[in-house]
């Protein structure tokens, strides 16, 4: 009897590129799925010397680029700003927003003392002859809705897990990026084959026999 060979699922490698701020060029592909661009969103970035690829408390913000005070305030403060085509569904809509942020606190104290009534209704009920059944049920619900509603505020969506500013340096004119998605990451390097190259986890340039594309 002969075994098949099997394919290990390994979590795919980020891939790190280096490439230069004023020359840089996104794909007109989606960087999550590859679908065709309908939207455009907007990468902020503030200046950093830290370079740590595997830090995820990302220097940068995203977003739909409407507020053109906010994007000129940051340019001032030495900020950068990227224009990234994504697909409708990766949009601008998909992204964590101010707003939403601002709703999942705002609930979290609305809920907050709901979610204490029945905690204590629990204790309340283990100690004496009361119903159990009915501040169990409203802790769980109450402390679902607060797990959806940080989830939904807070959590990095696809594009933003995708495709990462890791850093960038005005002095050397570069933007240092983390791209998850390897087709996408291919895309990308043959569209700034003059000007980009893939680095290590230290910023310094692969050797070319040890790069892949």
């Amino acid at each position: 009897m002969t075994l098949k060979p099997t394919k290990s699922r390994e979590k795919p490698q980020p891939l790190l590129v280096r490439a230069k701020i004023t020359k840089v060029k996104f794909p007109e592909r989606c960087p999550v799925c590859l679908g065709e661009p309908e939207d455009l969103v907007s990468i902020t970035v503030m200046e950093s010397s830290h370079f740590d690829p595997s830090d995820d408390s990302s220097i940068s913000s995203w977003g739909d680029g409407k507020d053109k005070v906010e994007t000129t305030l940051a340019a001032a403060q030495g900020a950068a700003t990227f224009w990234v085509p994504t697909c409708g569904i990766h949009g601008s809509r998909s992204l964590r927003s101010a707003p939403k942020r601002f709703v999942a606190w705002a609930a979290f104290f609305v809920l907050f003392y709901p979610g204490l009534y029945f905690a204590l209704g629990i204790v309340n009920a283990l100690h004496n002859p009361r119903p159990l059944l009915e501040p169990l049920l409203g802790l769980v619900v109450t402390a679902s809705l607060l797990i959806v509603l940080a989830f939904w505020g807070y959590f990095p969506r696809a594009i933003e897990r995708t495709l990462r500013i890791v850093r960038i340096d005005r002095h050397e004119d570069a933007v240092y990026m983390d791209i998850r998605n390897k087709e996408y990451g291919k895309l990308f390097l043959e569209l700034n084959a003059a000007q980009a190259d893939i680095v290590d986890k230290k910023g310094q340039p692969k050797p070319a026999d040890k790069v892949q594309r």
